[in-house]
């Protein structure tokens, strides 16, 4: 769902818009969304795979950044600002 989300509105998190302000969109509308009801999971190794995998997907459409690419997700992380406290 929270997939659909985020490509319902492509064109905004994608925009030229500031990146600082982007982030503050995508934490308040589409992760709402992707951890709805989490505090009742059992959150597995699977599942955070999952939620990271998808969080990566996020940086990577908000930074333009095509899968043929082939940019490491450590990468990703070090350019995209305020993205490096996932680094640890």
């Amino acid at each position: 769902m929270a997939n659909a989300a985020f490509s319902k509105k492509r064109a905004l998190f994608t925009s030229t818009l500031d990146l600082e302000l982007r982030k503050k969109l995508v934490k308040s509308y589409i992760w709402n969304i992707a951890v709805y009801g989490a505090e009742t999971w059992t959150l597995r190794a699977v599942d955070r795979k999952h939620l990271e995998g998808f969080e990566m997907w996020c940086w990577r459409r908000m930074a333009k950044i095509s899968w043929t690419d082939h940019v490491r997700n450590e990468e990703v992380l070090l350019n995209s600002p305020g993205a490096e406290e996932h680094l640890k």
